[in-house]
């Protein structure tokens, strides 16, 4: 049933790209996770992995004021819900999400990233094209830039995919804001077993938020469709009786 209206309201293409890095171990830095598209994004499934054993995740947070995220992670994936009822203005390339990260050791790592269940303003699905995937380069010389994302040019090795979802492919070349020494307190795995069925709880509801999203959606335009359908049956009520009078 979701294949079929994923493919009966697709209407619009959506593309997502992430920004490389260079950085030296031990090192916090931000990426960011752009989209592109002429249509407004509502809502939106994201689940990112990456190689742990040389960046560890910090913390995931929205760009724009207007977005909601729902987040649920464990060592090497972190699955995001985007909710924005208005719609992000994703023309010509816009960021969506930033994700912080501490670099460990040397090594290359890839934040690779599916996208399922995107939603425009108009409460359509829409199809999701190409998919870019974050390089971090970590060695000891490392000029600790970052690069990419909705400024770049496309990137010809990225795949494309139908509305029911895509999967990013790692870029050709990470490319060159400075990172800096940690100031945030170590991490401490979750050890607290409320805290522990709290996540995985949020997991679950994670997957029903961009349901939820769609049906508010539909609910508040057809209310406003409603309200003009009234609006202009009382005009021509009120034109009527004063034609008549």
């Amino acid at each position: 049933m979701q294949i079929s209206l994923t493919s009966a309201f697709a209407t619009a293409s959506v593309s997502f790209e992430m920004q490389n890095a260079d950085m030296k171990p031990n090192r916090l830095f931000s990426v960011a996770l752009s989209a592109n598209s002429g249509n407004r994004l509502s809502a939106a499934t994201f689940e990112f992995t990456y190689d742990a054993d040389y960046i560890e995740f910090r913390k995931v947070k929205a760009v724009n004021n207007g977005s909601k995220i729902q987040v649920n992670k464990k060592s090497g994936k972190v699955k995001v819900v985007f909710l924005n009822s208005e719609g992000q203005n994703i023309s010509g390339g816009s960021d969506v999400l930033t994700l912080d990260f501490k670099t460990i050791k040397e090594g290359t790592a890839y934040i690779d990233f599916t996208v399922n269940q995107c939603v425009d303003s108009d409460v359509n699905f829409m199809d999701v094209g190409s998919c870019t995937a974050s390089c971090i380069r970590i060695y000891k010389n490392a000029s600790g830039t970052v690069s990419g994302g909705s400024s770049s040019s496309s990137n010809k090795n990225s795949t494309q995919a139908t509305g029911k979802g895509g999967k990013s492919k790692h870029p050709t070349e990470p490319t060159t804001v400075n990172a800096s020494d940690d100031e945030y307190i170590d991490y401490n795995p979750i050890k607290d077993r409320q805290i522990k069925f709290f996540l995985a709880g949020m997991g679950i509801t994670a997957g029903c938020l961009a349901i939820l999203a769609v049906a508010y959606a539909i609910g508040k335009k057809s209310a406003q469709k409603k309200a003009e359908k009234e609006k202009n049956h009382n005009d021509n009520t009120l034109e009527n009786k004063t034609s008549d009078d």
